[in-house]
């Protein structure tokens, strides 16, 4: 059945490991040679950050498995931050360890870039564990779809592993109307992607999939997944 959850997500901090500072070498020989090995170590970092992947690469918008929360990456300053779009919008600034591994500056939360077969940066791992989707649009946009397009999602819809529920789905002049047969509550959703949909205060998501031109399935929240009969 149906349920509207809230999402709940609850960082763990990660303990920070400090770094002990260089001592001075003393003496004009000992200078000569730090200040050889420092032009080394220079040349040799600055050959390693030009081969390192820029930052825009990890730039965009990136989904967690429940489907209602997404975090943000941007470049700011040469610097990537994440963002929050739930919670208040909290931002983090985030310091590189290697090429695709970050740390959260003041909390040590790590955070770890993925990329497909393709070679593109499609995921992100947060904390360790929590895998997070990249999506091609901006969570916090109502996205613009024509008729046509909302028609192909409209139909009736029965739960997977339970065919006493039924709901059907109708556009709307903002999106589309979910209706549950069962208590005959009705549910309004707005775009964000042709085929992704939430509810008013954003805390309902409706994922449609589509094959050859033809939607055969809705997933809410998670895993609650309803197949189309019509």
């Amino acid at each position: 059945m149906i349920q509207q959850i809230k999402p709940s997500i609850r960082s763990k901090a990660i303990r920070q490991i400090s770094r002990a500072a260089c001592g001075l070498l003393m003496g004009t020989c000992c200078l000569l040679a730090s200040n050889d090995t420092f032009a080394q170590t220079s040349a040799a970092g600055t050959s390693h950050q030009q081969n390192q992947t820029s930052l825009k690469s990890f730039q965009g918008y990136y989904q967690l498995p429940n489907k209602v929360a997404f975090i943000a990456f941007d470049e700011q300053d040469n610097s990537l931050y994440a963002t929050q779009l739930w919670d208040q919008k909290k931002r983090y600034q985030l310091v590189r360890k290697d090429d695709t591994h970050f740390e959260s500056k003041n909390e040590g939360y790590a955070i770890e870039f993925l990329k497909n077969t393709s070679g593109d940066f499609n995921q992100t791992k947060i904390l360790g564990r929590i895998v997070c989707e990249r999506v091609p649009f901006d969570p916090n946009k109502i996205a613009s779809l024509t008729a046509s397009q909302l028609k192909l999602l409209a139909g009736t819809y029965l739960m997977a592993n339970d065919n006493n529920f039924k709901i059907t789905i109708e556009p709307s002049t903002q999106g589309l109307i979910l209706k549950q047969l069962w208590d005959n509550k009705t549910i309004s959703f707005t775009p964000r992607s042709e085929l992704f949909f939430l509810n008013e205060d954003g805390t309902f998501p409706l994922t449609f999939s589509a094959a050859n031109g033809k939607v055969e399935q809705m997933t809410c929240f998670e895993k609650d997944l309803w197949l189309k009969a019509d």
